[in-house]
This record gives C-alpha cells, sequence and structure tokens, in this order.
C-alpha cells in the first residue's frame, strides 16, 4: 500500500473523528443551554369585569380556565354593551340576585344562541360567585345571569345531572351586592314575582383594564 494512500486514509479518519467530536459538543452545550435558559411561561391573567349599578360597582374576575364557553358568551354580550340599561329583576334575599334579561319597563332584551352547559367544572355556587342563568333545558343559559348570596350547593351539578354554570367570582363590591339584595320588592305579575319598587340598573359591564 502506498505512503499516499495511508496518509489519505489516516487523514479521513481524522476528519469523520473531528467531525463526530463537533457533533457531540454541539449537542452537549444545547442541552446545557436549554438548562440554564429554561423560563416558566406566566399563565395568563384571568379577565376581570366591572358591573357598574346605580348602587355602585360590582368587580368580578372569570374562569376562563373552567368554563371558557361561558365566559366567551359572556364578554361578546358585555362587549356588545347588550348590558346596558337592563336591570336587576329578581332579588331573593338569602339566596341571590338575577339580572341580564330586561330594562326598565320589563321590556325582554332579545339575547343571541344559547351556550353549552359547563357546569361540571369544578366550580361551586358559593357565596359570591356568578352564574348563569337558565331554564329547565341545562343548555338554554343566553345573557341572564346571578350572583349567589350564600353557598347554594343545591344549584351545583350532582349525581350526573347537570347544574347551574359558575363562571366566576366577585373580588370587590359585595357590599354593592348586599345593598341590592335588601332592597324592598314587590310582585307585580306572575313573571315577576320578586322585582325590586326601585330599579336597580346596569349602567355597564366592561372588562376591567386591569385584571
Amino acid at each position: 500500500m502506498g505512503i499516499n494512500l495511508i496518509r489519505k486514509i489516516k487523514l479521513t479518519q481524522l476528519a469523520m473523528y473531528q467531525s463526530l467530536l463537533a457533533f457531540c459538543l454541539l449537542i452537549f452545550t444545547s442541552n446545557l443551554w436549554a438548562e440554564t435558559n429554561t423560563t416558566v411561561t406566566p399563565s395568563e391573567p384571568k379577565p376581570h369585569i366591572v358591573i357598574t349599578t346605580t348602587l355602585g360597582i360590582i368587580e368580578v374576575e372569570l374562569a376562563t380556565d373552567k368554563a371558557p364557553l361561558t365566559v366567551r358568551n359572556f364578554l361578546q354580550y358585555a362587549d356588545r354593551n347588550y348590558y346596558d340599561g337592563t336591570i336587576f329583576h329578581r332579588v331573593i334575599q338569602g339566596f341571590m340576585i338575577q339580572a341580564g334579561g330586561f330594562d326598565r319597563k320589563l321590556s325582554a332584551f332579545e339575547p343571541g344562541q344559547a351556550v353549552k352547559n359547563e357546569s361540571v367544572n369544578g366550580l361551586l355556587n358559593l357565596k359570591g360567585s356568578i352564574a348563569m342563568a337558565r331554564s329547565h333545558d341545562p343548555d338554554s343559559a343566553k345573557a341572564q345571569f346571578y350572583i349567589n348570596l350564600k353557598d347554594n350547593r343545591s344549584l351545583d351539578a350532582k349525581y350526573g345531572n347537570p347544574g347551574y354554570t359558575v363562571f366566576g367570582q366577585v373580588i370587590s363590591g359585595m357590599d354593592v351586592v348586599q345593598s341590592i339584595a335588601t332592597t324592598k320588592i314587590e310582585k307585580t305579575s306572575h313573571r315577576f314575582v320578586h322585582k325590586p319598587v326601585e330599579a336597580i340598573e346596569i349602567i355597564s359591564i366592561r372588562r376591567s383594564l386591569d385584571p
């Protein structure tokens, strides 16, 4: 075997070893970079909404992680200013306050499509929680909502039966909620049995700029 041929073989082997070494170093440094520069991406903050009423302001944190369809549905109404001018038409002291369907003249607002029930989401009808009102059909909730004045566990899903979807929690303004709850009520028809004598209006519902 000639000297030149042996020299070429050795040079080829050396080049292969150098390439292999460079590849190993690349993998090692990449892993080291990943380990030393791993950052935890913070979870997206939950949206807050501000319910401005004629008796004061209520701030609510919405549970997008637990009830995404319901929160999206609610925010679509809020963003369209749908709730502006609606009233709390059903107030039951020691139970809940309900709004989102009628104006001062008790004219019904026309909501859009119903939203799928999300009551099996781990959220409970506890004091200060906000939930969707509906008919006997579990998937019939549209725009009306209520705020619990106490723990109302009878409204939760149980034994395989759907309950009422909780989609947020009052984080400030429970004093306003209580003021609404203690207002004087009257029965004006079979439909309005617990209507406040003095209309309590929702001036607006807006997303908070500082969640």
